[in-house]
């Protein structure tokens, strides 16, 4: 007779104990399922970090390529603007000598300080003065220009009064339109006369003169014919040749100390100074 009870029991305890036993495995795998699962995030995770480190080390290393380049060429750039400015830049001038001024007599006192030595720049200033403007050259010019204002209006206003008989001198010459000329030649003459009066742009009414005299003597007195006429003293036209020599006299010297144009050189000559 079997124990119903007796196998009952044993089956209930079997199934108990299997119940226990398939449970902790379960849970065993579960677990080690979950540590493998962490295991490969974390390694995913350093290899995702070590995959970002070195790209950072290499744009750290392009980043500093590329500033070390740009360095160069900022270094290259100034190195050849510096070049051009030292070929471009004039000659230093000689630095000026300095003289040390002479020491003080008196002994310096205990606990006092010393006073250093000052230089002391020593310039030389040289003025110099045209003869010409002195007082016996300014005289001189000036009668002069006065002398030939004179001769040289006189014939200006009578070529202007005179306009026919001006033009009709011009047409027996090889020059074109005499009666425009007639008008130029007699207005030259004016201001030519006006300027050695006032003794204003001396220089260019020397210049003047001389092209007008020399036209003269040129073109109506002399000509192709010979400035000699027989039995009569000198030569035709010593009035016109003297005038070019006083021409060319200002046009090389200028009008003097007692003119208009000396005052414009003092003025020029005092802002150089300042």
């Amino acid at each position: 007779m079997v124990d119903n009870r007796t196998d009952g029991y044993d089956e209930s305890s079997r199934d108990a104990w299997d119940a226990d036993t398939t449970e902790p495995a379960q849970e065993r795998t579960g677990a080690t399922a979950a540590t493998q699962v962490e295991a490969e995030r974390a390694e995913a995770e350093r290899t995702d970090a070590v995959h970002r480190d070195a790209s950072a080390e290499r744009g750290d290393a392009a980043r500093a390529q590329a500033d070390a380049e740009r360095e160069r060429l900022v270094a290259e750039r100034a190195a050849r603007r510096e070049a051009r400015l030292a070929a471009l830049a004039p000659a230093p001038e000689p630095e000026p000598q300095f003289h040390a001024a002479p020491a003080a007599a008196a002994p310096v006192a205990a606990g006092a300080t010393a006073v250093s030595e000052q230089p002391v720049r020593t310039e030389t200033l040289t003025v110099t003065q045209r003869s010409n403007d002195k007082f016996a050259g300014s005289l001189g010019l000036f009668l002069l220009r006065l002398v030939v204002a004179a001769i040289v209006g006189i014939r200006g206003l009578y070529h202007l009064l005179n306009l026919p008989a001006t033009t009709e001198l011009i047409q027996g010459t090889v020059l074109p339109y005499p009666s425009i000329l007639a008008v130029v030649l007699g207005a030259a003459e004016v201001a030519i006369a006006i300027a050695l009066v006032f003794g204003l742009l001396t220089r260019v009414a020397g210049l003047g003169l001389m092209l007008v005299a020399g036209g003269t003597l040129g073109f109506v007195l002399w000509g192709p014919w010979s400035p000699f006429t027989a039995g009569q003293a000198g030569f035709t036209g010593e009035l016109e040749l003297l005038l070019v020599a006083v021409g060319l006299l200002f046009l090389l010297v200028g009008g003097g100390g007692w003119s208009v144009d000396h005052g414009f050189r003092a003025r020029r000559a005092d802002a150089r100074a300042a």
